[in-house]
């Protein structure tokens, strides 16, 4: 049984004729930051909506990986975008920017999109109808601090939907974790306790095509043909350094497995419950010692969120990552950080509406002039970074 959400479409400022008859997109050179040999980054200043179809025409297909954590219709604060705050109103207003969203990504890209409670499931089923049921990867829940209650429960968890363009062709998602539940060792290694780790398919499951489909020998003499997860240079390398387990003495008999040692980096799939990351609170410091002001923006994602989303996600040192609802800047500050471990040369496009902030303080009026504070405060030295603002004519 499959089921499937309707909405009446919300029309919005510019949408039933070209976009470019309402909306200018202009340069700021003043605000922009020339690269001298990293990055060049993007930012825009304006309703996403319009700058997304002055984007899409450069960009399209070529953006690796999409962050955005949208407004969530809690229906307690006014919305600042044209649509009014209802249901139908919301699903419109997210349809347009995800159908654009999904025109931006690349055959192999992929979409993390946070989310609250009160609208998840019916965001997972517009996200059903726009990117394809088969391409839905995962929520990706992040544990947050201690959780937003009311008299029956507490809500420990923020919600992630991930979605590939095509799943086909997505890079498997990866993790590593630190060992330290072994609690014996079987064969008395003087490396200490550890335990066994599937290291290969069973021949039902193998492909003899597949490239590391090969034959080892246990030390009885039991030979074993079958796909194994590591190539034969690999393999040779664990069997050389007593890393691969074949049983007791004297038969070796067992399906070989990986022995794996109490503080061994292992690489894993990604777990769908994220408790690795800092929590909003710890964000919200980060925030304000940053900026040099207390409570500017509401709720800022901490920057390790969104470093685990970009590991496990695998992507390439030469990715185009995508925020269009930009907020504090935190996607830009973990592209950076990113770039900055692992020499990359990521690029960073972000858009923010110039929301009025009420209590922001003398430094910043809207939410984008404290994004773009932001990024100065972070931009390394040799990315640039160029300032657009898109304005209703």
């Amino acid at each position: 049984m499959s089921f499937s959400i309707s909405w009446t479409d919300v029309p919005e400022s510019g949408d039933s004729e070209p976009v470019s008859s309402f909306f200018s997109l202009s340069d700021a050179p003043e605000k922009s930051i020339p690269a001298k040999k990293g990055a060049e980054h993007l930012f825009v200043s304006g309703d996403n909506y319009p700058v997304l179809k002055f984007l899409l025409p450069e960009f399209k297909g070529k953006v690796d990986f999409i962050y955005i954590d949208p407004p969530y219709n809690t229906g307690k604060k006014s919305f600042t975008y044209n649509d009014s705050f209802e249901v139908d109103a919301w699903l419109s207003f997210m349809k347009r920017r995800l159908m654009l969203a999904r025109d931006f990504l690349r055959p192999d890209g992929c979409i993390f999109i946070a989310i609250g409670q009160d609208e998840l499931y019916r965001l997972k089923l517009l996200c059903d109808s726009i990117f394809g049921e088969k391409n839905f990867i995962n929520d990706f829940m992040w544990l947050h601090g201690k959780g937003k209650k009311d008299s029956f429960s507490r809500t420990m968890q923020q919600s992630t939907l991930c979605y590939a363009k095509d799943r086909k062709k997505l890079r498997p998602f990866e993790d590593y974790e630190v060992t330290g539940w072994a609690e014996k060792n079987a064969d008395g290694d003087p490396r200490g306790n550890w335990f066994s780790g599937s290291i290969s398919f069973s021949e039902k499951r193998s492909s003899p095509l597949h490239p590391n489909f090969f034959q080892i020998v246990s030390p009885g003499g039991v030979k074993w043909e079958r796909q194994w997860l590591v190539n034969r240079e690999e393999m040779q390398n664990l069997i050389e350094d007593n890393r691969i387990y074949w049983g007791s003495a004297p038969d070796f008999a067992n399906v070989p497995r990986e022995k794996i040692f109490n503080g061994q980096r292992n690489k894993i799939i990604p777990k769908n419950i994220v408790d690795t990351s800092e929590t909003t609170r710890a964000a919200q410091k980060h925030l304000n010692s940053l900026l040099g002001q207390k409570n500017t923006f509401d709720n800022p994602k901490p920057v390790s969120l969104i470093e685990h989303f970009l590991k496990i996600a695998r992507v390439r040192k030469d990715a185009v990552i995508m925020d269009f609802f930009a907020g504090s800047g935190t996607t830009f500050e973990a592209v950076v950080g990113m770039n900055k471990k692992d020499g990359g040369k990521r690029r960073c496009l972000m858009v923010q509406k110039p929301e009025s902030i009420l209590h922001g303080g003398p430094a910043f009026s809207t939410i984008s002039e404290l994004c773009y504070a932001r990024i100065k405060k972070v931009i390394p030295p040799e990315d640039g970074i160029t300032f657009k603002e898109c304005r209703e004519l």
